[in-house]
Protein backbone atom coordinates (compact mmCIF):
# COMPACT_ATOMS: atom_id res chain seq x y z
CA UNK A 1 0.00 0.00 0.00
CA UNK A 2 2.70 2.23 0.84
CA UNK A 3 4.65 1.31 -2.66
CA UNK A 4 1.52 2.05 -4.47
CA UNK A 5 1.40 5.61 -2.36
CA UNK A 6 4.59 6.10 -3.14
CA UNK A 7 4.57 5.49 -6.75
CA UNK A 8 1.30 7.19 -7.35
CA UNK A 9 3.07 10.59 -5.49
CA UNK A 10 6.28 10.07 -7.59
CA UNK A 11 3.86 9.96 -11.44
CA UNK A 12 1.58 13.02 -10.01
CA UNK A 13 5.15 15.17 -9.23
CA UNK A 14 6.58 13.84 -12.91
CA UNK A 15 3.35 15.58 -14.25
CA UNK A 16 3.17 18.55 -12.45
CA UNK A 17 7.13 19.05 -13.14
CA UNK A 18 6.17 18.48 -16.68
CA UNK A 19 3.36 20.44 -16.83
CA UNK A 20 5.38 23.60 -15.40
CA UNK A 21 8.28 23.35 -17.75
CA UNK A 22 8.36 25.68 -20.79
CA UNK A 23 9.12 25.16 -24.48
CA UNK A 24 10.71 27.72 -25.93
CA UNK A 25 10.71 28.38 -29.55
CA UNK A 26 12.38 30.82 -31.59
CA UNK A 27 11.72 32.07 -35.15
CA UNK A 28 13.25 34.02 -38.01
CA UNK A 29 16.78 36.53 -38.04
CA UNK A 30 18.08 36.33 -34.57
CA UNK A 31 20.76 38.99 -34.79
CA UNK A 32 23.95 38.19 -32.30
CA UNK A 33 24.57 41.66 -31.44
CA UNK A 34 23.20 44.84 -31.60
CA UNK A 35 26.16 46.16 -34.11
CA UNK A 36 25.29 43.43 -36.24
CA UNK A 37 22.38 45.34 -37.44
CA UNK A 38 23.20 48.72 -37.08
CA UNK A 39 22.34 50.01 -40.67
CA UNK A 40 23.08 53.44 -41.64
CA UNK A 41 21.05 55.27 -44.17
CA UNK A 42 22.39 56.68 -47.08
CA UNK A 43 25.50 54.56 -46.83
CA UNK A 44 24.37 50.81 -46.47
CA UNK A 45 23.18 49.27 -50.06
CA UNK A 46 21.28 45.85 -50.72
CA UNK A 47 24.44 44.05 -51.63
CA UNK A 48 26.17 45.03 -47.80
CA UNK A 49 22.65 44.61 -45.73
CA UNK A 50 22.75 41.19 -48.01
CA UNK A 51 25.55 39.92 -46.65
CA UNK A 52 25.65 41.39 -43.31
CA UNK A 53 22.19 40.07 -42.55
CA UNK A 54 21.27 37.62 -45.49
CA UNK A 55 17.56 37.14 -46.93
CA UNK A 56 14.81 39.03 -45.89
CA UNK A 57 12.27 37.30 -44.29
CA UNK A 58 9.50 38.82 -46.32
CA UNK A 59 9.74 41.56 -49.27
CA UNK A 60 7.38 44.10 -49.51
CA UNK A 61 4.08 42.71 -51.44
CA UNK A 62 3.22 45.70 -53.46
CA UNK A 63 6.98 47.23 -53.10
CA UNK A 64 9.58 45.28 -53.87
CA UNK A 65 12.30 48.02 -52.14
CA UNK A 66 11.01 47.22 -48.65
CA UNK A 67 13.43 44.49 -47.12
CA UNK A 68 11.20 42.85 -43.32
CA UNK A 69 13.89 40.98 -41.25
CA UNK A 70 11.16 39.32 -38.67
CA UNK A 71 12.28 37.36 -35.46
CA UNK A 72 10.00 36.14 -32.67
CA UNK A 73 10.39 34.23 -29.28
CA UNK A 74 7.36 32.00 -28.39
CA UNK A 75 6.54 29.92 -24.83
CA UNK A 76 3.98 26.86 -24.53
CA UNK A 77 3.59 24.98 -20.89
CA UNK A 78 1.97 21.64 -21.44
CA UNK A 79 -1.47 22.01 -23.27
CA UNK A 80 -1.73 25.57 -23.20
CA UNK A 81 -1.93 27.92 -25.85
CA UNK A 82 1.67 29.30 -27.29
CA UNK A 83 2.10 32.69 -25.96
CA UNK A 84 4.09 35.22 -28.13
CA UNK A 85 7.08 37.10 -25.45
CA UNK A 86 9.06 39.10 -27.81
CA UNK A 87 8.81 40.13 -31.70
CA UNK A 88 11.06 42.47 -33.52
CA UNK A 89 10.67 43.20 -36.81
CA UNK A 90 13.33 45.47 -39.21
CA UNK A 91 12.07 47.15 -42.12
CA UNK A 92 14.59 48.44 -44.61
CA UNK A 93 13.79 50.65 -47.03
CA UNK A 94 16.03 51.24 -50.09
CA UNK A 95 15.92 53.99 -52.80
CA UNK A 96 15.46 53.54 -56.46
CA UNK A 97 19.47 53.89 -56.51
CA UNK A 98 19.46 50.55 -53.85
CA UNK A 99 20.47 52.08 -51.23
CA UNK A 100 19.72 52.32 -47.75
CA UNK A 101 16.33 54.89 -47.17
CA UNK A 102 15.11 54.70 -44.36
CA UNK A 103 15.23 51.72 -40.99
CA UNK A 104 12.44 51.30 -39.13
CA UNK A 105 11.84 49.23 -36.18
CA UNK A 106 8.61 47.70 -34.49
CA UNK A 107 7.91 45.43 -31.51
CA UNK A 108 5.14 43.85 -29.83
CA UNK A 109 4.07 46.51 -28.54
CA UNK A 110 3.35 48.49 -31.94
CA UNK A 111 1.21 45.13 -33.61
CA UNK A 112 -2.47 45.16 -33.84
CA UNK A 113 -4.70 42.59 -32.85
CA UNK A 114 -6.99 42.18 -35.17
CA UNK A 115 -11.23 40.50 -34.70
CA UNK A 116 -12.17 38.41 -36.87
CA UNK A 117 -14.71 36.08 -37.22
CA UNK A 118 -14.22 32.64 -38.00
CA UNK A 119 -17.55 31.34 -39.36
CA UNK A 120 -18.19 33.51 -41.86
CA UNK A 121 -16.72 35.86 -44.64
CA UNK A 122 -18.24 39.46 -45.47
CA UNK A 123 -18.44 40.14 -48.92
CA UNK A 124 -19.83 42.94 -50.90
CA UNK A 125 -23.28 43.23 -51.87
CA UNK A 126 -26.55 42.42 -50.38
CA UNK A 127 -27.43 38.93 -49.08
CA UNK A 128 -29.51 36.24 -51.16
CA UNK A 129 -32.03 34.65 -49.35
CA UNK A 130 -32.03 30.64 -50.40
CA UNK A 131 -35.42 31.41 -52.06
CA UNK A 132 -34.45 34.23 -53.79
CA UNK A 133 -31.18 32.42 -55.18
CA UNK A 134 -33.85 29.40 -56.68
CA UNK A 135 -36.17 31.65 -57.72
CA UNK A 136 -34.42 34.76 -59.29
CA UNK A 137 -33.91 33.66 -62.61
CA UNK A 138 -37.16 32.73 -63.18
CA UNK A 139 -38.64 34.74 -65.94
CA UNK A 140 -35.52 36.09 -67.03
CA UNK A 141 -33.61 35.47 -70.42
CA UNK A 142 -30.97 33.32 -71.29
CA UNK A 143 -27.77 34.53 -71.04
CA UNK A 144 -26.22 34.80 -74.68
CA UNK A 145 -22.32 33.73 -74.44
CA UNK A 146 -19.77 34.62 -76.62
CA UNK A 147 -18.98 32.39 -79.74
CA UNK A 148 -23.03 30.93 -79.15
CA UNK A 149 -25.16 30.48 -82.35
CA UNK A 150 -28.33 31.74 -82.19
CA UNK A 151 -29.37 29.73 -85.53
CA UNK A 152 -28.54 26.41 -83.71
CA UNK A 153 -30.74 24.26 -81.70
CA UNK A 154 -30.00 23.92 -78.14
CA UNK A 155 -27.79 20.42 -77.22
CA UNK A 156 -26.52 20.23 -81.14
CA UNK A 157 -23.10 20.32 -79.91
CA UNK A 158 -22.33 23.13 -82.18
CA UNK A 159 -21.80 23.63 -85.73
CA UNK A 160 -20.84 20.29 -87.75
CA UNK A 161 -18.06 20.11 -89.89
CA UNK A 162 -18.84 19.29 -93.94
Amino acid sequence: MVRAMAGGVLLASVLVATGCTSVVDRRGFMPEDETQIAITAGTDTKATILARLGNPSQQGVFDQQVWYYISSVESSRAFLRARTDERRIIAVTFDDGDMVSDVRQFGLADGRVIAYNPERTPTRGREVTFLEQIFGSVGRAPVQLPGDDPNLPTGSGGPRRQ
